[in-house]
């Protein structure tokens, strides 16, 4: 195969890994706010686990804003907050690495 190719394999197999990553707990979060603001029972089980596994990644994020309630549905903002500082944290990895991988 042509040598430039392998060179860039690293770098595209560790981008696509920390997009999926990201992507998952941008999933999560999405989703944890989408049924937040529905008004989903927390004592169903699924909705349980995604709020205890969202809990830990939203927990640096939480209390930074306040929740918005209108109309008797719920907006979090500190998830939006958390959703944004995940992306940004994917973006400045994905930065470093082409930093990383460019070097000679």
């Amino acid at each position: 195969m042509d040598r430039s190719y392998h060179d860039h394999y690293p770098h595209a197999f560790v981008l696509r890994v920390v997009d999926t990553v990201i992507g998952i707990i941008e999933l999560m979060l999405g989703l944890r706010l989408l049924l937040e603001f529905l008004g989903a029972n927390p004592a169903s089980a699924f909705v349980a686990w995604l709020y205890s596994v969202t809990d830990t990644l939203s927990g640096p994020f939480a209390g930074a804003f306040p929740s918005l309630a209108v109309g008797g549905f719920v907006l979090d903002l500190s998830i939006i907050f958390a959703m944004i500082g995940y992306g940004l944290i994917g973006w400045l990895i994905a930065q470093l690495l082409s930093f990383v991988f460019a070097l000679p």
